[in-house]
This record gives C-alpha cells, sequence and structure tokens, in this order.
C-alpha cells in the first residue's frame, strides 16, 4: 500500500437534508442503481442507533434491545467494506443491509417502519433521489435521472474543493450553501405530482442535529502475543474512556511524522478519560523485529500501550490498508471518526480537526 495515501477524515455522519429515494421498470432501476457507491457507514444503522431517532420511532425498551442485537451483526461486516470499490462493495453491502431490513420486519411495527423509511430518505438527500427504490416511487425517467446525476457531481466536485482546506466555519457555511443550491436544482427536475410524492415520502422534518455519528462497535484487539509499554490491553476494558487507536509502522515516514501528535495528545489530554493504544503493522521484514519496535517507540517518546500485530490479526479485522490510520472511539466503544494518512499532509489541518473531534467525545455524556 502506497504510504503517503491522501489524508481523510471520515464523518459517520447524516445530512440534515429532505430529498429521497426511487426505483423502476428494469431500464430506469438500471439507470438509478448504475455506479451509485453504497454509502458506509449506512444511515440506517445510525439512525437506529441514536437515542433521537429511537424516541422519533416511539420504540420500546425490548425493541431498542433486539434493534440493537441486530446491529451487531452487521454493522462491523458492513463497515469492513467501507474503502472497497463501488464493483466490490455494493453487492455484499446490500445483502447485509438486506438482513437488516428482514429483522426490522419483525421488530418494529408498519407504522415504525414507514417512519423509519421517511428519516433515512431525508438523510440521503438529493443522492436518495436516485436510488432504485426511490426512483420507482417518484416515476423518474431516465432522463431526469440523468440530470439528478450530473447535480451530484456537481455538489460532490463542490464539496471536495471545499474539504481541501480542512473543515472551517466559513467552509461549512459555504458548503450548506452548495447542498442547498443543488437541492433547489434536483427539485427543479421533479414534475409537480413527483414533488407531492416526495413529500410523502419524506414526512414530517427529523432534527439531525443531535444524532450522534456511530459507524459500528470497534472491534475487539486479538491475536497479540507481545505489547510494548504495557500488559495486555482490551478495547472492553478501556469502556467509558475515549480511545485512539492508530495503525502505523516504525520504518514510514508518513507514520513517523504523525507520532509527535500522538506524544502531545497524550500530553494534553493527561488526567482526563482519554486512551492511547497503537498497532505497530509491519511492511517490511525488518520492521518484524520486535526490538526494534521496542527502541525506535523510545526513541519518539511513545510511553502507551503498543500492540505488536506480525500476523495482521487487527490489521484485517479492522479493515485497515493503510499507514498511518488513526481511529477514534467514543466512550460506549463505537468507531466514530477516522483519518487516513499523515494529519497534517500538505497543510491539512487533521491534528487540530481530530483533538476537536476528542474533546467533542469527551463533552458527551452516556
Amino acid at each position: 500500500m502506497v504510504r503517503n495515501a491522501m489524508h481523510r477524515i471520515i464523518r459517520a455522519g447524516v445530512l440534515a437534508t429532505c430529498i429521497l429515494l426511487g426505483a423502476g421498470p428494469d431500464q430506469v432501476r438500471a439507470a438509478a442503481a448504475a455506479e451509485e457507491l453504497a454509502p458506509i457507514p449506512h444511515p440506517l444503522t445510525m439512525l437506529l442507533r441514536d437515542a433521537t431517532a429511537q424516541r422519533d420511532l416511539r420504540l420500546q425498551p425490548e425493541q431498542i434491545k433486539a434493534v440493537a442485537a441486530a446491529l451487531d451483526e452487521v454493522e462491523l461486516p458492513l463497515w469492513q467494506l467501507r474503502d472497497f470499490p463501488t464493483e466490490q462493495r455494493n453487492e455484499p453491502a446490500e445483502k447485509l443491509l438486506e438482513t437488516l431490513r428482514n429483522r426490522l420486519a419483525t421488530i418494529l411495527s408498519t407504522q415504525q417502519q414507514t417512519r423509519l423509511d421517511q428519516i433515512v430518505l431525508q438523510s440521503r438527500s438529493i443522492r436518495g433521489l436516485v436510488e432504485p427504490a426511490v426512483a420507482e416511487k417518484l416515476n423518474l425517467s431516465i432522463g431526469q435521472i440523468e440530470r439528478m446525476r450530473e447535480v451530484i457531481a456537481g455538489l460532490t466536485q463542490g464539496m471536495a474543493s471545499l474539504q481541501q482546506g480542512g473543515v472551517t466555519a466559513s467552509e461549512a457555511a459555504r458548503a450548506r450553501v452548495l447542498q442547498g443550491q443543488a437541492e433547489r436544482n434536483a427539485l427543479a427536475v421533479l414534475d409537480r405530482d413527483q414533488q407531492r410524492t416526495l413529500r410523502i415520502l419524506t414526512g414530517r422534518a427529523f432534527d439531525f442535529s443531535r444524532v450522534r455519528q456511530r459507524a459500528c462497535r470497534a472491534p475487539e484487539l486479538r491475536g497479540v502475543e507481545t505489547w510494548i509499554n504495557a500488559g495486555p490491553v482490551t478495547l472492553a476494558d478501556l469502556r467509558g474512556n475515549v480511545v485512539i487507536v492508530h495503525f502505523y509502522t516504525f520504518g514510514c515516514i508518513n507514520c513517523i511524522r504523525n507520532l509527535p501528535h500522538y506524544v502531545a495528545w497524550q500530553e494534553h489530554f493527561a488526567g482526563r478519560p482519554v486512551r492511547l493504544v497503537g498497532i505497530h503493522r509491519p511492511e517490511t521484514q525488518g520492521e518484524r523485529v520486535v526490538e526494534k519496535v521496542r527502541e525506535k517507540a523510545a526513541e519518539t517518546g511513545l510511553t502507551h500501550p503498543i500492540a505488536i500485530d506480525n500476523d495482521s490479526h487487527n490489521w484485517d479485522a479492522w479493515a485497515n490498508n493503510v499507514w498511518p490510520a488513526v481511529y477514534l472511539i467514543d466512550k460506549q466503544g463505537f468507531v466514530r471518526y477516522w483519518w487516513y494518512g499523515e494529519l497534517n499532509w500538505q497543510g491539512a489541518q487533521g491534528q487540530r480537526q481530530m483533538r476537536a473531534k476528542i474533546e467533542q467525545l469527551l463533552r458527551e455524556e452516556g
């Protein structure tokens, strides 16, 4: 894997906007589904985990427990597909989501299921309009789907340009402007009957501002025979803390440039419920030597626990494929944010952004 892979912070969040999905005859269905990347983490799983959505759906305690059990079966394998290309990702992702939907059909009432569909559709914004199931309900033509895709492509390009400089208040405001304009352009593609159908499909507006952004329960550390700086560590033992898990190898220059940030975080958050765990997964044969890993860790001031992952047990469990990579886990043990590559690669503000996310997770209760 190329070590200096482009950085990116992944926000496992939903869009607080109100436009939806679709399908139709075979030709329209194919047009709607063409090259549409399945969102991972998926809004369906994130909303079902969230207390705000659970209250809106009026889930009972026994339903919440049953939904959580269903989510536990699909969230991790779904998240492990996150970096796959479209042609390898969509089919297995849809199978997992279909498994979840089938379980939900036995847990939720018809009214709850309808409301859940409305909220998920709202979360998908204009991208939802070209999903096969909704294109059918909206009776979109192939030409309308193509015009929608043009709007989506323009929005994607605009957002990508904004993210080059990191996430600032002004860029967030500009992103909202771009989103709003794209939504208006998408609505203009629909005729009046389709717009009325859309309003029915979306239902009453849902407030996404309090939705917590969860990907999945963090994979437990496994198969570690050797630890540096501490005895065996489990994520279960660290529950109640914000946990920073980072993958690295000591010979990687991009990893080396990240290490001082980890040391600074450990010092900055000393005395607060924040814990760091390193996972050293070698790339070269020389990086497999444990004493060399220990020596390099001491040289760079790393004092937090480091797991030796020579057999890639954790690399594979996390479906990680790049050095360095940093993951943030909340107090309840859910993966919330991650960053691939150097935190400050080519002027990016990854160190600042991830530190802000740590502070956010610390402020959360329950």
